[in-house]
């Protein structure tokens, strides 16, 4: 195997296991699906095992998305998980990259939420105190 087709393999094997893992599935489930092993499966997701066209469609199609969304995933993707009836996450992966503006906007709105949530933590402490004595 040539150097450039394990850093291949690694991505995909990273990018399965993040959609994986936002579709709030196992690697037993998914192994289950494919009629793998749940090792077998792993393998494939640390990137130790190769991967032809035909297996990529499955995953894709037991993730509910397409062979692109797997091999064009990007840390700047948004996701929207929809919830089908039967309550199982399961949805769209739709590839919108953030401006430089709207990373600054949710930065600034993670740093307000995470503030209030500290100060809440705070005021709930000081109850819990004043109900101890």
């Amino acid at each position: 195997m040539r150097n450039n087709d394990k850093i291949n393999l690694d991505k995909i094997g990273n990018s399965l296991r993040k959609i994986r893992e936002l579709k709030g599935l196992k690697q037993e489930t998914v192994a289950k699906k494919l009629g793998l092993t749940t090792n077998g499966y792993g393998k494939i997701e640390r990137g130790e095992s190769t991967l032809n066209l035909e297996r990529l469609n499955q995953i894709a199609d037991v993730f509910g998305v397409s062979t692109n969304d797997i091999l064009n995933f990007d840390e700047s993707i948004v996701y929207n998980i929809e919830l089908m009836n039967n309550s199982a996450p399961h949805g769209t992966v739709n590839n919108f990259t953030l401006s430089e503006e709207e990373r600054k906007v949710f930065n600034l709105q993670i740093s307000a939420l995470t503030n209030l949530i500290e100060k809440q933590n705070v005021l709930i402490e000081q109850l819990l105190s004043k109900g101890k004595k």
